[in-house]
């Protein structure tokens, strides 16, 4: 149930600037919005757009121990060389690493520009309201949606095991051989303060652009319920942290935000 402070905070004068940010809560299991602010403002989504990344290279093919060469445009967090498909998507969801994305991209068959029509396809399967991807990072301010696309991209990456496993690791390891020894790559969870906080997210992602802002895209399942959790355009990362765990304490777990 939602709480009345919680009510009151959304309807109060911390909301009174409509655009400044779009929140969602919504109960898949029921079928409810339990919290909507901003639901119709068109905006970008940032690093989110890699779920639907995911999900089209995953439909493509599903063999991650493939090899496929890292593309290295965006001083990416995985250094350059042949990597399997899997770890490609590990450091895509774990670390939001934008060359992994380019990299999935340029494996379709057709290429990139193939790859990016592929992604609107599905866009448009999925009825993401006013979608558009014009790249398979997210550095693009042109990818777009509403709250309700994005609950519905979220949605339908529940779909894909893999996608639920990855995008929740705390952390992703990586040896690599560099000479004659290995070395080891840590790749720390871009929402690790809430993995290690709550342990029923079963899908997440984040996102940032200046224009975007602060983004969080997150799927909870509590006592045989499904939630959808989305926040567009928050001012940092602080601010991005506080309403997920206002959300998550005042509505969906059983304890009380202290």
């Amino acid at each position: 149930m939602i709480r009345l402070v919680f009510l009151l905070l959304f309807c109060g004068a911390a909301w009174s600037k409509p655009a400044t940010q779009s929140v969602l809560l919504y109960n898949d299991t029921t079928g409810h919005h339990l919290i909507q602010s901003n639901a119709d403002v068109v905006r970008p989504i940032a690093s989110i757009t890699k779920l639907m990344t995911a999900m089209v290279a995953l439909d493509y093919d599903q063999d991650v121990t493939r090899p496929i060469k890292l593309i290295g445009k965006n001083r990416g967090v995985l250094p350059r060389g042949t990597w399997t498909r899997g770890e490609v998507l590990q450091a895509m969801l774990v670390r939001s690493d934008n060359d992994a994305a380019e990299t999935l991209a340029a494996d379709y068959p057709g290429g990139r520009s193939a790859f990016l029509a592929a992604m609107n396809a599905k866009a448009a399967l999925l009825d993401m309201p006013s979608a558009n991807f014009s790249d398979a990072s997210g550095l693009d301010n042109r990818n777009v949606t509403t709250l309700i696309g994005v609950k519905r991209l979220l949605l339908a990456s529940t779909a894909y095991p893999l996608i639920r496993s990855i995008s929740v690791q705390k952390q992703a390891l990586f040896d690599q051989r560099f000479k004659k020894k290995i070395r080891k790559i840590e790749l720390l969870n871009t929402n690790k303060e809430l993995l290690f906080e709550f342990d029923n997210i079963v899908i997440t992602k984040t996102g940032l652009t200046t224009p975007a802002g602060w983004c969080l895209g997150m799927v909870v399942e509590q006592k045989g319920q499904k939630y959808v959790v989305v926040i567009l355009g928050a001012r940092n990362k602080l601010e991005r942290l506080k309403l997920a765990r206002e959300i998550m304490y005042n509505n969906i777990t059983d304890t009380d935000l202290r």
